[in-house]
């Protein structure tokens, strides 16, 4: 009867697993807008509306997340001199398929009269088969005047350990303790 239990309790482990399997999203896209103003402490897009890039510029999952000019939209102004993380967003979408990316950090280095800006943060979606994932997103500014905003978001998933590598490491160390105990009685 024992046997038969650990038996079951094995084969339970080894099915719940995958079904508590940890996807991030990976991949890359870009993103178009329309005008930005870099003041020099702060980002303002004027209208804050913005697209998904072309077709060849989504990669990875987010060619099943995002379409090819789908609209978007993005908190403005970005005060990037003193930035308080979560307080700008950008979203795509609505309903089951929206996509957001907070950022929770950004910082503009100036090289000449352009502004090289790296933003980090959350990338969420309402589709179950995404866990939120880590992302950078690249972008330049003309500091002498009002360019288009061109961006590329870079997503990257975090090496923390999957619900299920850590259900099979609990299995196996309740396997080693019961074969222990066995050879110990």
């Amino acid at each position: 009867m024992k046997k038969f239990l650990s038996s079951l309790a094995v084969i339970t482990a080894l099915a719940v697993a995958p079904a508590l399997h940890a996807t991030p999203i990976n991949g890359q896209f870009s993103v178009t807008g329309a005008s930005v103003q870099d003041t020099g402490t702060q980002l303002i897009f004027n209208p804050n509306t913005i697209n998904v890039g072309a077709a060849n510029t989504i990669m990875g999952d987010f060619t099943t997340l995002l379409t090819a000019g789908e609209a978007g939209t993005i908190t403005s102004p970005i005060n990037y001199a003193s930035y308080v993380s979560g307080s700008s967003s950008l979203a795509f979408g609505s309903g089951s398929s929206l996509l957001t990316l907070t950022l929770n950090t950004i910082t503009c280095t100036l090289a000449g009269q352009f502004n090289n800006c790296v933003g980090g943060g959350t990338l969420v979606t309402a589709n179950p088969n995404f866990d939120p994932t880590q992302f950078q997103l690249l972008f330049t500014t003309n500091t002498a005047g009002i360019v288009t905003f061109q961006a590329t978001a870079l997503s990257t998933p975090s090496a923390v350990p999957e619900p299920s590598t850590l259900m099979l490491l609990g299995t196996g160390l309740v396997g080693f303790a019961g074969a222990l105990k066995r050879r110990l009685a």
